[in-house]
């Protein structure tokens, strides 16, 4: 079996869907009441292991090196748990980004619902970057999205060109006997 999140993620809504066919949607309210209650008792399990291990000194750490596993990381992440803020997170997935297609991206901002606006100045590379056939957008989503799991959306807007430096040169000298 694949513990890869999505695909568990995909999994279970194919199985909820399944119960919702053969027994109705009061079969599928009643499973999804039981996939709420396993994730609250999850939850609460999680929190009281991670309370009790950042009383061991120098855990603090590990913790943080663990969270980078996409499978702990998303774990954490689903239950609010995580112990990177998720600026800290989307900020190194966009260094990952900068590195990899060679252009600047700035986050303006994440809001409630969990989209991410990052503002990118042109790099010249149109839908795609150095080796990779893959759009810009979404090689900067995937790396959001697998720092921070609970982005749910990345919108990249091209950030405004900056304005150009007038060059001002000396003033010429006045000829001589003029006022000056």
């Amino acid at each position: 079996m694949a513990l890869d999140p999505h695909t568990v993620g995909v999994r279970v809504e194919a199985l909820l869907a399944e119960v919702e066919t053969a027994g109705g949607t009061a079969a599928r309210a009643a499973a999804d009441g039981v996939v709420r209650e396993l994730l609250h008792l999850n939850e609460a399990g999680l929190a009281r292991l991670l309370d009790g291990l950042v009383t061991v000194p120098g855990v603090t750490e590990e913790l943080r090196v663990l969270a980078e596993d996409e499978l702990v990381g998303g774990l954490l992440a689903l239950y609010g748990l995580h112990p990177v803020p998720i600026e800290e997170r989307v900020l190194v997935a966009l260094d990952r980004a900068r590195r990899r297609l060679g252009r600047e991206f700035t986050l303006v901002d994440i809001d409630a619902a969990g989209t991410a606006r990052i503002a990118t100045a042109g790099g010249g590379c149109g839908s795609g970057c150095g080796s990779s056939a893959e759009p810009v957008s979404d090689t900067v989503s995937r790396l959001v999205q697998q720092a921070a799991p609970e982005i749910v959306e990345v919108v990249l807007e091209e950030a405004p060109p900056e304005p150009k430096l007038l060059q001002i040169g000396h003033r010429p000298k006045a000829p001589t006997g003029a006022p000056v």
